[in-house]
């Protein structure tokens, strides 16, 4: 009971009276993405906290170098979203499982590059809605962290890594910082951040 009142609230936090969220749809394979994503530079990244079994969708010549990452091998749906809030506009990407389970969620920062942004939504194909089943529970946000993804190859397979980004703009830290309070997740950044 006490876990289902917790979700209702972050819910009831999360949209909040006034704001319109613009969505776009478009279906992804994870190849595409994961190609697309060290282009991006610093993102906020926001992986959701799993629910079960989670390997047995993943996709095949595919590795991550980190579990935080693993829900975006799972990814078959972007919703490319983008609000007004009364802090400025907030822009961001949920990667949906095949059940249309929210697994992981992409910030756009000040210090992310606008232009790999654009091109990693260009590469889905259009789909009407917002993806989001509405008959499942969506898991909730496990952290947020500053990230810059990298890829390298390994005996034929690739493979998805991340570092902790460097020095981010004390826009984007502030950004950053608002995106994690308005989640209800704690914010990881770099030690010298």
């Amino acid at each position: 009971m006490f876990i289902s009142l917790v979700h209702r609230l972050q819910d009831l936090q999360r949209s909040k009276p006034g704001s319109t969220i613009s969505c776009r749809r478009l279906q992804t394979a994870p190849m595409g993405l994961i190609e697309r994503l060290p282009e991006l530079g610093k993102v906020l990244y926001v992986p959701m906290c799993p629910r079960g079994a989670t390997t047995s969708a993943l996709p095949r010549g595919l590795l991550v170098d980190m579990m935080q990452l693993a829900p975006l091998l799972q990814t078959r749906t972007l919703v490319a979203a983008s609000t007004i809030t009364v802090e400025g506009p907030r822009e961001w990407i949920d990667c949906l499982d095949r059940e249309g389970r929210r697994c992981a969620r992409l910030h756009l920062l000040p210090d992310t590059d606008y232009l790999a942004w654009d091109r990693l939504l260009e590469q889905g194909r259009p789909m009407h809605g917002d993806g989001l089943s509405r008959g499942l529970r969506q898991p909730l946000p496990a952290c947020a962290r500053l990230l810059r993804f990298h890829t390298r190859r390994l005996a034929g397979l690739t493979v998805l890594g991340a570092e902790v980004c460097g020095p981010v703009s004390s826009l984007g830290r502030q950004l950053a910082g608002q995106i994690a309070r308005s989640e209800a997740v704690p914010l990881q950044m770099a030690s010298g951040d």
